[in-house]
């Protein structure tokens, strides 16, 4: 019963701008629901942990309002609050506790705000601030199969490994420019509200250890016009990634992705160098590489990609790359509804331990070797 009205009281909150704006601006309700039955495994696990699951997965299913409004002098108001919907109830938060052990705490079916923002577009751009995908992420988005998210993801290896990328920022503060002939920029900056302290550190010396704010700076250059599609993109990081045996860091990437559309087909291909530096001056660098395919015939669909992730760079990094190969078939019922199957494989080198994006990825160790397939149903509105 409580988590009944838990999750009426999140969906009226969304719902309420909606209702509020709804006599002098464009509102829309919409969303995606996505869930597959999948089977998934790993040739290497843990002594305790199972080698194989079959699961059902919610994905990337979620639900928004968003509006806009003219306010004059050529310019509109806008909004968007989005929220991830977890059809399954199955995700938990795992704390320490004090005494030892760990409590998990059932998220519930609104489990984390997406992309959402406020902002104004005109002749001079769109400006916004929120929670919002990176340019550098939004760069590959023309060539990926999964919505960035399932077991078949090749954002497993892309923008993963020696550091993260492949995010959505909060404190976000983007612009985007108008497209001019198929060209766009878009930039963004994000500082977080808080200070990072070396986590080592005892409550009498985090003033000594204070690292700073992180910040993040992402930009993107895009042409999509007559079918050719390439963007290229960079972004950095300072003070994200922080150990016990680092006083602050600073990560960087970049991404050239290219793809060309005819009639039904598209080819894709990405290439992505990212470096890892802590302030000790020790770099750490990997190239990643990916070819992607896709091609509709009627109401059929069907999609490939291949992801190669180099190792990791440095002596203590032999052996660390890994590689994946993903298929996907749908059939589309609907404009709005679609029914899949989806395989892939992920096969890391004997020291590599890259694993599926998903909410609950398999316990593999160093060297293994994963594989899943779902089927499953897809509904957008």
């Amino acid at each position: 019963m409580q988590k009944k009205l838990i999750a009426l009281a999140v969906a009226a909150a969304l719902t309420a701008p909606a209702l509020a704006l709804a006599d002098s601006a464009n509102v829309s309700v919409y969303g995606v629901v996505d869930a597959d039955v999948e089977l998934v495994k790993s040739d290497k696990v843990a002594a305790t942990a199972p080698g194989s699951r079959g699961r059902v997965t919610s994905n990337a299913s979620r639900l928004g309002v968003k509006g806009e409004e003219n306010v004059g002098n050529g310019l509109t108001a806008f909004f968007q609050a989005e929220t991830r919907v977890n059809l399954m109830g199955n995700e938990f938060a795992t704390t320490s506790n004090a005494g030892g052990g760990t409590t998990q705490t059932n998220l519930g079916v609104f489990n984390g705000m997406r992309n959402s923002n406020l902002g104004l577009k005109g002749d001079f751009g769109t400006a916004f601030i929120g929670n919002w995908d990176t340019p550098f992420k939004v760069a590959h988005n023309k060539v990926e199969l999964f919505d960035n998210t399932s077991i078949a993801t090749n954002t497993a290896l892309l923008g993963a490994g020696p550091a993260k990328f492949n995010l959505r920022q909060n404190s976000s503060v983007q612009y985007w420019s108008p497209v001019m002939s198929g060209f766009q920029v878009k930039g963004a900056y994000s500082t977080v509200n808080a200070t990072v302290e070396n986590p080592t550190a005892g409550a009498g010396a985090n003033a000594a250890n204070n690292l700073g704010t992180p910040n993040l700076m992402s930009f993107s250059a895009a042409y999509d016009q007559d079918g050719i599609y390439v963007a290229l993109a960079t972004e950095q990081h300072k003070n994200f990634s922080v150990t016990a045996t680092t006083t602050g860091s600073k990560e960087s990437a970049n991404r050239l992705v290219a793809a060309y559309s005819l009639d039904a087909m598209q080819v894709g291909v990405t290439y992505e160098s990212m470096t890892a530096t802590t302030t000790a001056g020790v770099d750490t660098k990997k190239n990643t590489f990916a070819l992607s395919g896709k091609y509709a015939m009627g109401a059929n669909n069907f999609g490939l990609s291949y992801t190669q992730a180099g190792d990791n760079s440095g002596a203590a990094n032999v052996n660390t790359g890994a590689k994946q190969i993903s298929l996907r078939y749908g059939y589309a019922m609907t404009k709005r509804s679609e029914v899949y199957g989806m395989y892939t494989q992920l096969a890391n080198k004997a020291a590599g331990t890259y694993n599926f994006v998903d909410v609950a990825p398999l316990a593999s160790t160093a060297g293994a070797t994963l594989s899943g397939f779902g089927v499953g149903v897809r509904h957008s509105f």
